[in-house]
């Protein structure tokens, strides 16, 4: 009888996770689980209050839209590459605007802890070689490599572009310099995400001498960046150990809230890649090893709507991410 009332107690309903107050401490982390887990902060049966809705799905897009515009490799650069046997070494830094207002970056129902505020900084190292093809239709190229963080989190993506110079060098003409430049952003530190970023853009510039000591290079371009995202498992009930019950529980944790508990680990749905536009302009400029950029970035709002999976083809999802302005800025040495 003792047996059978414990396992009766037991099948209270398990915790939600502390969504409604979030972090009190300012954090771009993730919380994917509170997209889904603060429907009027009364939770569903299991496993029904795991599924998310269109809207959850909507609102998981949306976030992961605008994140990619913070996180994307931005353009940043004339279209002069460093040449042959030139390398760049630079501390990079952006500032993107986000959505502060929209529920799925603030309040009880958003995907990240606590938002810092309504423009999310980025810094970055990144290192620029030239290289010498002896192929006619690549006379130059440049690679990058790099890694960056987003300010107060634990996200952090490695960058890697590839771009060619079409034409360059030819500064006592006007003619501009003209490059296409092809870009990774892959995610790391995101548990409940997978996420990798692809951009191709175009830029002209043209270099200017000033006072026979500095090199002025104003840029101006656009392109387009490419989000492949995939949900990772994302628990719910954080609160509750599938093994031990809720935090705090002395009682016995019988199979059946055991059962209820794993329901609550939940995967978003495999939406398309997401889809965006960008256009940018700046100035760079080098004195001796000295080089600086500064530039703007304008990136497009999403999509009206986006298809999810072949096998979830019926439905659409609507892509709610605003349009995002960025600040630029790098300073580094050039040899």
């Amino acid at each position: 009888m003792a047996l059978v009332l414990g396992a009766t107690v037991c099948r209270v309903p398990v915790a939600r996770a502390a969504c409604t107050d979030q972090s009190p401490e300012p954090s771009n982390d993730l919380s994917l689980e509170c997209l889904v887990n603060n429907r009027d902060n009364q939770p569903s049966p299991p496993p029904g209050s795991a599924i998310p809705t269109p809207e959850e799905n909507a609102n998981y897009r949306s976030l992961v839209s605008e994140l990619a515009g913070v996180l994307a490799l931005p353009m940043a650069g004339p279209a002069d590459t460093v040449g042959y046997s030139g390398f760049h070494f630079s501390f990079d830094s952006h500032l993107t605007s986000i959505s502060q207002g929209a529920s799925y970056w603030s309040g009880p129902s958003a995907g990240v802890r606590r938002v810092t505020g309504p423009m999310l900084p980025v810094l970055s190292i990144m290192l620029r070689k030239g290289v010498w093809m002896p192929i006619p239709p690549l006379p130059s190229v440049e690679l990058g490599l790099g890694a960056s963080n987003l300010a107060h989190s634990s996200l952090f993506a490695l960058n890697g572009y590839f771009k060619l110079a079409i034409h360059e060098g030819y500064h006592d003409v006007w003619v501009p310099s003209i490059a296409l430049r092809a870009g990774v952003t892959r995610l790391v530190g995101a548990a409940q995400l997978d996420m990798t970023i692809l951009t191709a853009d175009g830029v002209i510039s043209k270099a200017f001498g000033a006072g026979g000591t500095v090199t002025l290079e104003p840029y101006l371009g656009g392109g387009a960046f490419f989000t492949i995202v995939r949900s990772q498992v994302i628990d719910v009930e954080p609160t509750v150990d599938l093994y031990r019950g809720p935090v705090g529980r002395m009682m016995p944790f019988d199979e059946n809230a055991r059962r209820d508990a794993l329901a609550q680990k939940i995967v978003f749905d495999n939406q398309s890649d997401i889809i965006r536009w960008r256009v940018f302009a700046g100035l760079h400029f080098h004195y001796a090893i000295l080089a600086m950029t500064v530039g703007f970035t304008y990136l497009g709002p999403g999509l009206a709507s986006g298809g999810l999976s072949p096998a979830n083809a019926l439905t659409n999802v609507q892509d709610l991410a605003g349009g995002q302005y960025q600040i630029n800025l790098s300073g580094g040495v050039r040899f």
